[in-house]
């Protein structure tokens, strides 16, 4: 997905619409942000405005019952009684209001909206600045969590001051509003946005068309490898674009019967390899071979030479067949490894498939003294694979594993699960491989080994065939300390 992503940013159509989008959209976000800072502050001006109403027609209010107070029209008790009632009618008529505090002038509560706030004081910075430059002064604050105009004003007739008067006018409609208004204009900005790249694909997939199909041929090509597949007609044109199309088929054509001599090649290399596999497993099979072949001897002397009992004959005649079973297992398992095949994926188990490949290894590994261990995970599910080219990969490992154990050792296969992926891994114990030569190991005819014991195409052509099933191959050895493999199959 990322390198088809990449494809198309670098195309003609891709550079048109991303340089088109990027316009729109860095015309509709300062537009946006534009129509929204506006708002946002016609907003907060006419909220401002009304709290500096309702601060100016309760400072009229209150200063004239200050005066009254002091004319002694009213005593204290009916002074706060007044006030309390003040409070509770601001609030019940108009419901942004927060929160009343009415001060002295040494920030002494008078009344509160909050009866428990009663008989406290409260000088802050605002107060402070209210008291002596007896303006109103506006700033923003919080109330239980929910943003609030703070606004203080002085209770004073020219320079006769009774105190302030402070109230929270709320801030949560307005935000509402503004979240709403953002919304539209988001609403309105992503509709005409998808409107007009709609408009700029079209646009895009017009000019870009011819070229763009020459390209999705290519991409076919080299995603999936396939030079045999058939490729829809092109219209012919009498253009540069004619002229570059028929370029394209020709070169196709070549490299169509380029790709089918390699393939014939790789096959020839494979099958090589493999016959000369198929000759390193000959003595292990002749001695896995001769075992039952000499118990199948001793039955049947018995049988014609021995008066035996029917039970005895019964028993003999199993041992028989039990070693004419095994002796067709083995010779099975070695014609299906060394036969000529076309690839053919099938469903295969993989521990299945490296349960019946050990049986060729017994006696070889034996003979050294090299001890085989499995641990192969239950959990591993079956595969698409090709059988018999993946038994190819797995016992050229193996046999490179076996001469690297010349004093003997332990040879360790398992099985498991890696992020999707089937992995198998063949570990010895044996001589390792030095630094300097494990780069090369995957070259074609590349081999340390001495003449006749090796022809340097096992590894090379395991690689490409672990390739061929979009897997991978790894090693990872350190000289004296042995070498691990590790072949990642896919779950397709």
């Amino acid at each position: 997905m990322g390198k088809k992503f990449k494809k198309w940013v670098y195309s003609l159509q891709g550079k048109f619409i991303i340089t088109a989008s990027f316009c729109i959209f860095v015309f509709t976000t300062i537009g946006s942000f534009v129509i929204l800072s506006r708002e946002e502050e016609l907003y907060r001006q006419d909220i401002m405005n009304q709290g500096k109403v309702l601060a100016e027609i309760s400072r009229l209010t209150l200063t004239n019952v200050m005066v009254y107070e002091e004319m002694g029209m009213m005593d204290e008790q009916n002074l706060v009684d007044y006030l309390d009632y003040f409070i509770i009618n601001l609030m019940e008529q108009d419901k942004r209001v927060r929160y009343v505090m009415i001060l002295d002038n040494e920030g002494w509560v008078l009344a509160h909206s909050n009866p428990s706030q009663s008989n406290k004081a409260y000088m802050d910075k605002s107060i402070k600045e209210v008291l002596t430059n007896l303006k109103t002064e506006i700033t923003y604050g919080g109330f239980y969590n929910e943003p609030v105009l703070i606004i203080t004003s002085p209770l004073n007739i020219s320079t006769k001051n009774w105190g302030v008067i402070r109230f929270g006018f709320s801030l949560k409609e307005v935000q509402e509003s503004i979240g709403f208004l953002k919304k539209e204009v988001m609403l309105i900005t992503i509709v005409f946005s998808l409107i007009s790249l709609i408009i700029i694909n079209i646009g895009a997939r017009v000019l870009s068309k011819p070229v763009t199909r020459l390209a999705r041929i290519m991409d076919g090509i080299k995603t999936h490898g396939d030079l045999e597949q058939q490729f829809p007609e092109l219209k012919d044109r009498q253009d540069e674009l004619g002229e570059l199309q028929r370029s394209f088929f020709w070169m196709l054509q070549r490299l169509r019967d380029a790709d089918r001599e390699q393939k014939r090649t790789t096959e020839v290399l494979s099958q090589t390899e493999k016959m000369v596999s198929v000759g390193r497993l000959a003595s292990g099979v002749a001695h896995e071979i001769n075992n039952p072949l000499s118990g199948i001897t001793l039955c049947f002397r018995n049988l014609i030479e021995a008066d035996v009992d029917s039970r005895t004959r019964e028993k003999l005649i199993q041992a028989v067949n039990d070693s004419l079973q095994k002796i067709e297992n083995i010779v099975k398992q070695l014609l299906d490894f060394s036969r000529m095949t076309v690839t053919e994926k099938t469903t295969v188990n993989l521990n299945n498939l490296i349960n019946r490949l050990l049986v060729l290894f017994n006696y070889p590994a034996s003979k050294k003294n090299v001890k085989i261990v499995n641990y192969l995970s239950d959990d591993i599910p079956e595969i698409l694979i090709d059988e018999n080219k993946m038994s190819q990969v797995f016992t050229n490992i193996i046999i490179n594993a076996l001469q690297a154990l010349d004093s003997g050792g332990t040879l360790t296969i398992k099985t498991a699960m890696d992020n999707g992926f089937c992995v198998v891994s063949i570990e010895d114990t044996g001589v390792g491989i030095p630094p300097d030569i494990l780069p090369n190991i995957f070259d074609p005819f590349f081999t340390t080994k001495r003449i006749g014991e090796g022809t340097g195409l096992g590894l090379s052509v395991s690689k490409g065939i672990v390739e061929q099933h979009g897997g991978i191959i790894e090693v990872e050895s350190q000289a004296g300390a042995g070498t691990r493999f590790r072949i990642k199959l896919p779950i397709i």
